[in-house]
């Protein structure tokens, strides 16, 4: 390797996930979905999103009190399309969500914040 300082750092790059803005969490289905590509594909851009159901099924495991499933449309840095569907939960004012499937060529970030639940209000 001529550098391995740059090829340290890309790895950490991309291990670090995006930054949850928490306050957008609560905003809108649509706001919740950027937010998670913004976590899990800092890189994706957002491109839509839609409801397939609610509640969903596992909710309880996580201790939800509200679930819905999404689908959500991403576009890569190589201008392909994408999607995932994720589970939003939601309790009291917490918020977090659990990736069931996507189809990206790049895996999604597990360090991402919203695998656990994040508060809006800063508690949890």
């Amino acid at each position: 390797m001529k550098n391995p300082q740059a090829t340290t750092s890309a790895i950490e790059n991309y291990n670090a996930p995006g930054r949850v803005e928490a306050a957008q969490l609560q905003q809108s289905v649509a706001d919740f979905a950027m937010q998670a590509v913004k976590c899990y594909h800092k890189s994706a851009r957002f491109r839509g999103v839609d409801v397939l159901g609610s509640p969903w099924p596992e909710e309880k495991k996580f201790g939800a009190q509200k679930s819905v499933v999404l689908q959500i449309n991403i576009q890569g840095v190589t201008g392909t399309g994408y999607q995932m569907i994720v589970a939003a939960m939601a309790r009291d004012k917490s918020y977090r969500a659990f990736v069931l499937q996507e189809n990206t060529r790049i895996r999604y970030n597990k360090n991402c914040a919203l695998e656990q639940w994040i508060s809006v209000d800063g508690s949890n």
